[in-house]
């Protein structure tokens, strides 16, 4: 494998991880709100404390990963204007 194979496949793998970062972490965050939605609807067996730390830690987490993949996306699109 020549060395324009080898930056051609890591750019395909850096553009999944970043995909895979913005879309996890909008998945944690939409889990989140629903475990905060069902904790005030009464349709999960959460004592509430459990269920607003649960859900607050997938916002939280959710956030992070779509931050780190937005983050991802501003460094290659800088890099690759150079």
């Amino acid at each position: 494998m020549s060395s324009n194979e080898r930056a051609a496949s890591s750019g395909n793998i850096n553009k999944l991880r970043t995909g895979l970062n913005v879309g996890m972490g909008v998945v944690y965050v939409v889990l989140g709100v629903l475990v905060l939605g069902m904790r005030v609807f009464g349709t999960i067996a959460l004592p509430p404390t459990a269920a607003y730390v649960l859900g607050g830690v997938m916002i939280l987490y959710g956030g992070f990963r779509v931050y780190r993949g937005i983050s991802d996306i501003r460094n290659n699109n800088s890099s690759g204007a150079e």
